[in-house]
């Protein structure tokens, strides 16, 4: 297993351009946390206290609302560290995260990583890379969860991830769970399968089982293009 980590460290952009002695050594420093039961949580104080990388499964994190409410902040799949913000001022976190399913994660001590950055500089650059595209995201879902056109804001969503996408088929996206898909923008599942389906008329995506295929992208700029929205949404603006 610790094979396994070395590798999807060296994959990481956290550590773009870190000396592969290094990443061994932090490799063999992490410590194991399996989470078997469904929707175990890793509580602030722990977020708090320790940086977290994703070895298998998926994490998600939630923020809770004043009203009660919980909101869906961002997903961390295999090859993904979180809760970066924390190492990097050194201020509590206010949010929690969920396993789905059974997931295998390592940990290290805000404290120890930071040995390990103060060892090679390019740590830092990487650091404030990655809090930039993970603030960017929940600045975009932000302003998506207020969208008010459905098939705007899902065609917004997809042009959004397929720009993040860095995977050898970077024109496929995967939305599973569709249901949780849904709530990160705000709408019924069923309003999502709708827009989905008008989207494949367009010959823009097909997609199968949460899987979606971009065909054409400008079939979706078409969509954002001439659709009125009274929000006037503008992703990256």
């Amino acid at each position: 297993m610790s094979e396994l980590l070395f590798k999807k460290l060296t994959e990481a952009p956290l550590l773009s351009g870190v000396a592969v002695d290094q990443i061994r050594k932090i490799s063999e420093d992490g410590q194991a946390k399996v989470m078997k039961g469904r929707f175990d949580r890793i509580d602030a104080d722990e977020l708090t206290q320790r940086l977290f990388f994703v070895l298998s499964g998926e994490m998600r994190m939630f923020r809770a609302l004043p009203d009660g409410q919980v909101q869906l902040i961002q997903r961390f799949r295999a090859g993904e560290f979180f809760c970066l913000s924390a190492l990097v001022s050194n201020h509590g976190c206010s949010n929690y995260v969920v396993n789905s399913g059974t997931v295998e994660t390592h940990y290290w001590t805000h404290k120890r990583f930071r040995t390990f950055m103060q060892d090679n500089p390019d740590f830092y650059g990487n650091v404030l890379a990655q809090l930039g595209l993970q603030i960017e995201q929940e600045r975009e879902l932000r302003s998506l969860s207020h969208c008010c056109r459905a098939d705007v804001k899902v065609a917004a969503y997809l042009m959004f991830k397929l720009g993040q996408n860095r995977s050898p088929d970077n024109n496929k996206i995967d939305l599973r769970p569709i249901g949780l898909t849904a709530q990160e923008l705000g709408v019924a599942r069923e309003t999502l399968s709708r827009c989905l389906q008008r989207l494949a008329r367009y010959d823009g995506i097909s997609y199968q089982r949460g899987w979606i295929k971009i065909n054409d992208p400008s079939a979706l700029e078409h969509v954002l293009e001439n659709m009125e929205c009274s929000c006037q949404l503008k992703l990256g603006a």
